[in-house]
């Protein structure tokens, strides 16, 4: 009788043991790491674009937080901007977020002009505490035969973000299309673009993901400071794991976003 009640007691174990597994799998497979991961680190790059931007419109004029400094080489055609935080006392509030340290750019022209490049490194760049890596290069395409409009391709290489829950790898290619306010040049508030492009990266927990624009991001700068992508879906494919869908459709003008996993919706909130 007492190998009957022990057989059934390590079989009832084993049937619990089994069951936690399949909660942890679950878990696994709803997970929204990659999601938020790459989302982290788009708004952090999408905020870059802007400040480098910023700079060319301040027109050498410093500022306490950030301060921008132009360095006019006349025997290059590069020139460099620097764009300083400082040194973090106290760190610097910018675009809603905290920052300290440097963002370097190296420019054949600005942002308007055909054919420029821009590349942005970083020298102890932190955003919330977050150190920042990598560079973004940023090149102006000419406009568009058919609509006129402005193009630019966007990428980003080499990216870290190491956080205190572990570091986020990450690179994009971006196509952007400057579909309104690019004659109103002191109006930034009126600028909307429309977006397509790739990504991949690696999550905090490690795992490798990438990322595709499947309907085209629709950016709206009224939303400014907050993140700017008003509409627009992307899919997130982790390995080994289904297929994300973010969902940008929002009116609010803020940072939250619903990612779709295998038909159930979760709701997320970016710093």
């Amino acid at each position: 009788m007492k190998k009957i009640l022990y057989a059934l007691s390590f079989l009832t174990i084993l049937l619990y043991a089994c069951k936690d597994e399949d909660v942890i799998n679950t878990t696994e497979l709803t997970s929204t790491q990659a999601s938020k991961d790459h989302l982290m680190a788009e708004k952090i790059f999408n905020d870059i674009g802007r400040i480098v931007e910023d700079g060319f419109m301040d027109n050498d004029i410093n500022k306490n937080c950030p301060s921008y400094t132009l360095i006019n080489i006349n025997t290059t055609d590069q020139d460099t901007m620097i764009i300083d935080y400082g040194n973090g006392n106290p760190d610097c509030l910018s675009y809603s977020n905290l920052k300290r340290g440097k963002i370097i750019v190296i420019y054949t022209g600005k942002y308007r002009d055909s054919l420029s490049v821009m590349t942005a490194t970083f020298d102890n760049y932190h955003v919330n505490n977050n150190l920042v890596q990598g560079e973004r290069i940023v090149t102006n395409q000419g406009r568009d035969i058919v609509s006129k409009n402005m193009r630019f391709t966007i990428n980003v290489n080499n990216a870290s973000i190491n956080t205190s829950d572990g570091t986020i790898n990450w690179e994009s290619e971006r196509f952007r299309e400057w579909t309104e306010g690019s004659k109103t040049f002191f109006n930034i508030f009126d600028d909307k673009y429309k977006v397509t492009g790739t990504a991949s990266g690696n999550a905090v927990n490690g795992n490798a993901f990438t990322m595709e624009i499947t309907d085209t991001l629709n950016v709206d700068f009224r939303c400014l400071p907050s993140c700017v992508i008003k509409s627009g879906k992307a899919k997130i494919t982790p390995n080994g794991y289904t297929d994300r869908i973010i969902n940008y459709s929002d009116s609010l003008c803020d940072c939250n976003f619903d990612v779709t996993i295998n038909g159930n919706t979760y709701h997320i909130v970016v710093p």
